[in-house]
């Protein structure tokens, strides 16, 4: 053997030490078995310790001893090798495992808080501080329920109880008030350790579903109105339409059987309740028709300046003969120079609408007055008020609705259906305006509304 390259231990290679480790991390025993095994593959000093050429063997331990000291020297050697090597490999992974978790932790799509018996927030990821809208660092500490808006916090405190009691396992609805964009929904479902004292809880954000079922909600009430108006609109064909017509056609029946044998008055007071009963069918028509198109969005929308006394006399040209009937006196209360910017269709059908009700009930030889006055320097308000019935508070209320029945009959038996007041307050909204009513039961009626003002 040649001694010259000859030496006390060889490193193991990375190779050797993946072999050694290819059961995992051994116990004491299996360790010191594969450092004996690796130890036998090498050349050590023992070749040169058992050389008897020594010049003075007595200088040293004996041969045995020392043997068997080198041999247990570099067995637990490669022990350490193996140990450390394992040491590192098992950190490694720790490592990576932390990294993982915190990954997982730090960037899930939900909220993670650990709150205290208290309800301080203990811990907290990412997208739990996110959810708060302030740094992590900052929310450390904080009681969790300062978040939940007034409407929840009840429920969320009831909740957080019953977890740390043992009542309950299950979860909670709340929302949080710490966003500048409104409130945000969240699902919360949550578990307690072992010694109840910590509670881990999981946050979802559940604002889309929360918006589509209010959206949802909206939807069915909006679907209940349009049924609801659709049944009034049924109403009023086969009711308000149907009456009139049974009159006109009662009428028309008598005069062309006894028309050869009645008197001349009696002629003329039929032809006078067919009249009144064509011009209410016209006016009912016409409603029904623009409302019909209002509701489908046909009606155009084109606003021109217009002198108010101007256009009001026009209008009222179709409604004198009813007042006079009645011996209702009309005046107007209206500068010569007012304007007003409005759609001419719409302003027509707001102020007819609005004067042949304040007729209608109005008692023979009452008062109606239309005044106007510039409420700012952008809206003008025009008011008619009448000597009428009048109206509670109740009937006020319901003045706009379609599906409660609003329409009665006038001081002299003329109909009424309350699609006309409809109308006025949808023209009027239409643009920018608002309508108001103030009444009192036998003391008169004074509906006023708002147009913008004309240029001059």
């Amino acid at each position: 053997m040649d001694r010259k390259n000859l030496k006390f231990s060889t490193p193991l290679t990375e190779e050797q030490l993946r072999s050694a480790n290819s059961g995992g991390l051994p116990n004491k025993a299996i360790l010191r078995k594969k450092a004996e095994a690796l130890y036998q593959k090498f050349p050590s000093a023992m070749d040169l310790l058992t050389d008897r050429s020594i010049s003075h063997p007595g200088d040293y331990l004996p041969i045995e001893k020392t043997v068997q000291l080198i041999y247990e020297l570099e067995v637990h050697q490669l022990e350490l090798e193996l140990q450390n090597r394992e040491l590192t490999l098992a950190k490694e992974q720790v490592e990576i495992a932390a990294e993982r978790y915190t990954q997982l932790y730090d960037f899930s799509p939900a909220g993670y808080f650990t709150l205290s018996k208290a309800g301080d927030i203990i811990e907290l990821n990412l997208y739990g501080s996110k959810l708060l809208g302030k740094e992590r660092s900052h929310l450390i500490n904080s009681r969790f329920n300062l978040f939940v808006s007034d409407a929840t916090r009840a429920i969320f405190n009831k909740w957080i109880e019953s977890l740390f009691t043992g009542l309950e396992q299950g979860a909670c609805e709340v929302a949080l008030t710490c966003n500048n964009h409104g409130p945000v929904y969240l699902h919360l479902s949550g578990i307690v350790d072992e010694n109840r004292e910590q509670c881990l809880i999981a946050a979802i954000d559940i604002n889309e579903r929360v918006l589509a079922e209010r959206e949802l909600k909206n939807k069915n009430e909006e679907l209940q109105r349009v049924n609801a108006e659709k049944d009034k609109f049924y109403s009023i064909i086969s009711h308000d339409l149907s009456g009139p017509f049974n009159g006109f056609l009662g009428l028309t029946q008598l005069m062309s059987e006894e028309l050869h044998q009645m008197p001349l008055e009696e002629i003329k007071k039929i032809a006078n309740l067919m009249k009144e009963s064509a011009a209410n069918l016209h006016s009912l028509l016409g409603n029904l028709l623009e409302w019909s198109r209002m509701q489908r969005g046909l009606i155009s929308f084109i606003p021109a300046n217009y002198l108010l006394r101007n256009k009001i006399d026009d209008i009222l040209e179709m409604i004198f003969a009813a007042a006079k009937e009645k011996k209702i006196t009309i005046s107007i209360d209206i500068s010569e120079d007012l304007n007003v910017c409005a759609d001419g269709n719409m302003l027509d059908s707001i102020i007819r609408n609005l004067v042949s009700n304040a007729v209608k009930f109005t008692p023979r030889g009452g008062e109606i007055t239309i005044m106007a006055k510039p409420l700012s320097k952008n809206l003008v308000q025009i008011s008619i008020r009448d000597t009428g019935i009048g109206m509670d508070q109740t009937r006020i209320d319901h003045l706009f609705r379609l599906d409660i029945a609003t329409n009665r009959i006038g001081t002299e038996g003329e109909s009424s259906t309350g699609l006309g007041l409809i109308l006025c307050k949808d023209f009027i909204e239409r643009h920018g305006g608002k309508i108001q009513i103030e009444s009192k039961e036998g003391k008169g009626t004074i509906f006023s509304f708002t147009l913008p003002v004309g240029d001059k």
